[in-house]
C-alpha cells in the first residue's frame, strides 16, 4: 500500500521530479522546483567542505575500460556498467569517481607535506540497473554524488576519520535526522588486497568508533571490495532507516594505479584513502527528504519560499512592484495575480506547501505593510518590510526547521 507521503506521489504532484517513458526508467527529470532544492543542499555541502579544506574537482562522464580494469572495479562491477563504442577505444560510461581523482593525486606529484589531500565533487555516475529494481527516486540508473575522497597516511588517518564522523553529525543535524544507526563493515568474499591489510583497515575503523564513543554494531562481510566502511543509517520522519553516510578505507587503489607520494625518507610511498560521501546520491536523499517533510520543505531549501497574492485587479501592478523588492533582496517569490478570489489563491498556495503567503490588498498598499501568512498558520497583519525580510533571512541563514 501507497502511503500518502510517499515521495512518488508528492514529487511529481508538487513538480519536484518527473519520469518520461520518452527518456527510459531511472533517469529523473528535474523542473526547477526540483533544481532548487537539489542546488541548495550542493551551496550547502560546498560551504561546509570549502571551510575544512577540500578542493572540488570535475571529472569526465566517460573512460577508457582500462582504467576500470586497472582499479579492479571492472571486475567487481561489470554488470553494472554501461558500454560505449567509441572510434578508436572501448570506453564506459562512469560508474564511481574513485578511479578518476586518484589520477588527478597521481599527476600532481604530492610530497608528505602536502598530506592529506582532500577531493570533493558532485559528480553523476550511471549505473545499469535491473529496470525491475528501478522506483522514484529511491533507485535510478543516473546516481548524483556527493563524493570526496582524501589522500592521507597513517600519520593523518585518525584525524581524517573523526572530522568526517563529526561533518556526518553535522549535515543530519542541520537536515532534521535524529536516529542514527553505526555499522562497522567489514571484508567480504570478493576483495582486493592481503588479509593483513585488511585486518590493520578494520582496526583502524574500529578504533575511530570507540574514540569517538560510538555506538555500532559489526556488518560482517559487507565492506567494499577495496576496504572496510563505517556506514551511518538514518530514520526518518516514517521511521524508515535510510543507509546514507559512508566512509571506507582504501589502502589498494593507489597501489593498483600507482599513485604514489615523497614520504619524509624522500621515497615513493602509496596514500591511503577514504572514500566518503555525506548524502550518498541526491536523488536518492530528495526523494528521502520529500517524505521526511511531507513536501513541507523549511523555507531554505522550498522551491518557492514567498507566494505573493493580489487581493484584486487594481491591487496587481502594486503587487508586482512588492514581489520584485523581495526578490531584489535574493528570496525566492512567485506571484498569483489571476482573477480568482483571495480564498482560492490561498487555497491553491497552500496545496503547493509554501512556507510564507502574502496577500496584498488596499490596507496593505496605504499602510505600506504586508499581511503574511506563514505556513500552517493564520495570518499576520501589518508586518513591515523590513522585519518580515529581516526574519526569513535569518531563517535560511540558521537553516531552521519548523
Amino acid at each position: 500500500m501507497t502511503r500518502a507521503n510517499d515521495h512518488r506521489i508528492i514529487g511529481p504532484k508538487l513538480n519536484l521530479y518527473q519520469q518520461s517513458d520518452d527518456i527510459g526508467p531511472g533517469l529523473p527529470l528535474f523542473p526547477w522546483q526540483g533544481e532548487a532544492v537539489l542546488y541548495e543542499l550542493q551551496l550547502f555541502l560546498r560551504d561546509l567542505l570549502s571551510k575544512q579544506g577540500y578542493k572540488f574537482v570535475r571529472t569526465p562522464h566517460l573512460s577508457k575500460i582500462d582504467l576500470f580494469k586497472k582499479s579492479g572495479h571492472w571486475t567487481n562491477y561489470r554488470e553494472d556498467i554501461f558500454l560505449v563504442k567509441a572510434r578508436e577505444d572501448k570506453m564506459i560510461v562512469k560508474p564511481m569517481n574513485c578511479p578518476f581523482h586518484t589520477i588527478i593525486f597521481k599527476q600532481e606529484n604530492h610530497s608528505y607535506r602536502d598530506i592529506p589531500q582532500r577531493y570533493a565533487e558532485f559528480a553523476t555516475v550511471y549505473r545499469n540497473e535491473a529496470s525491475g529494481a528501478l522506483t522514484g527516486l529511491s533507485r535510478v540508473r543516473m546516481i548524483t554524488q556527493d563524493d570526496a575522497h582524501i589522500f592521507c597516511n597513517l600519520e593523518t588517518l585518525d584525524e581524517e576519520i573523526s572530522k568526517l564522523i563529526d561533518l556526518v553529525r553535522i549535515v543530519y543535524k542541520t537536515l532534521g535526522f535524529k536516529n542514527t544507526r553505526v555499522e562497522l563493515s567489514t571484508r567480504p568474499k570478493k576483495y582486493v588486497g592481503d588479509i593483513k591489510t585488511w585486518t590493520q583497515a578494520e582496526s583502524i575503523l574500529e578504533s575511530a568508533l570507540k574514540k569517538k564513543r560510538m555506538k555500532y554494531s559489526v556488518n560482517k562481510s559487507d565492506g567494499a571490495f577495496y576496504g572496510p566502511k563505517i556506514d551511518f543509517h538514518f530514520k526518518d520522519a516514517n521511521k524508515k532507516s535510510w543507509q546514507l553516510s559512508t566512509i571506507q578505507l582504501d589502502f589498494n587503489l593507489c597501489s593498483r594505479l600507482k599513485a604514489t607520494y615523497t614520504n619524509k625518507d624522500d621515497k615513493e610511498e602509496y596514500p591511503i584513502i577514504l572514500h566518503r560521501a555525506l548524502l550518498g546520491s541526491f536523488e536518492r536523499m530528495f526523494g528521502i527528504l520529500i517524505e521526511h517533510y511531507n513536501g513541507a520543505f523549511p523555507v531554505w531549501l522550498a522551491p518557492t519560499q514567498i507566494k505573493i497574492i493580489s487581493f484584486n485587479d487594481d491591487m496587481v501592478n502594486y503587487t508586482k512592484k512588492i514581489a520584485k523588492m523581495l526578490e531584489s533582496r535574493g528570496l525566492r517569490v512567485e506571484g498569483d495575480f489571476r482573477s480568482e478570489t483571495v480564498q482560492r489563491k490561498v487555497r491553491d498556495a497552500e496545496k503547493q506547501k509554501i512556507p510564507y503567503i502574502i496577500v496584498i490588498g488596499q490596507k496593505e498598499k496605504q499602510k505600506v505593510t504586508l499581511a503574511v501568512r506563514p505556513r500552517g498558520s493564520k495570518p499576520k497583519f501589518g508586518v513591515k518590510m523590513v522585519d518580515f525580510v529581516k526574519q526569513i533571512n535569518s531563517e535560511i541563514k540558521e537553516k531552521t526547521i519548523p
